[in-house]
C-alpha cells in the first residue's frame, strides 16, 4: 500500500467508511499489537487494549482531522498508549501479588514483566516505533525526562537480568 492509497483510506474512513477503516487499521495493527504485548503482561490485556483502540479510533476519526499518514500513526499510537495506561490503573495490584518466576535461562517476556508498567510502555513505544525520547514522550503522554529515565532504568534492569542468566 503506497502513501496516496493510505491518504485516500484516511479520508474515506474519516467519512465513516467501515471498509476503508478496516484496510487502514490492517496496515497498522501489527506494530500496535507489538506495543501492547510488550507493554502489558498478558496476551489478553494486549488484545483488550487493541480492541478498545480500534473501536475508539474509528469513532474518533471523523473529528480528528488527520492530515497525513504519519499523523494517523501518531494519533492511533497515542490512543493505544492511553488505553494501556487505563488498563494499568484497572489492573493495579492484580499482578503485584504474583511473584515472577525466575527461569534458569534468560526469558525476555519474564524479564519485561519485572519492569514497572511505565518502563514497559515507554520501552515498547520507543522500540517498536523507533522514535526519539521526545517523540516517545509525546506519544505516551509523559515528559521527555521521564521517558529518558525509564529507558535508562529498563536498559539497566534488562542487562542485569541477561548477565545474571548467562553466568
Amino acid at each position: 500500500m503506497n502513501v496516496s492509497e493510505l491518504s485516500a483510506l484516511i479520508n474515506e474512513a474519516s467519512d465513516g467508511d467501515i471498509d476503508a477503516y478496516l484496510k487502514l487499521y490492517g496496515a497498522v495493527y501489527r506494530p500496535l499489537y507489538k506495543i501492547a504485548r510488550t507493554a502489558l503482561k498478558t496476551q489478553e490485556e494486549a488484545v483488550c487494549a487493541i480492541h478498545q483502540t480500534a473501536l475508539d479510533s474509528f469513532a474518533a476519526l471523523p473529528a480528528a482531522r488527520i492530515t497525513g499518514n504519519a499523523a494517523f500513526i501518531e494519533w492511533i499510537v497515542k490512543i493505544l498508549c492511553t488505553k494501556i495506561r487505563h488498563l494499568y490503573k484497572i489492573s493495579q495490584g492484580a499482578h503485584q501479588d504474583a511473584k515472577p518466576q525466575t527461569p534458569k535461562e534468560f526469558d525476555m517476556r519474564a524479564a519485561l514483566d519485572t519492569l514497572p508498567d511505565i518502563e514497559r510502555l515507554v520501552l515498547a513505544v520507543s522500540t517498536v516505533c523507533g522514535c526519539s525520547a521526545e517523540k516517545t514522550a509525546k506519544l505516551c503522554g509523559y515528559t521527555e525526562e521521564t521517558v529518558s529515565v525509564c529507558l535508562t532504568n529498563a536498559e539497566v534492569t534488562l542487562k542485569t537480568l541477561l548477565l545474571s542468566k548467562s553466568e
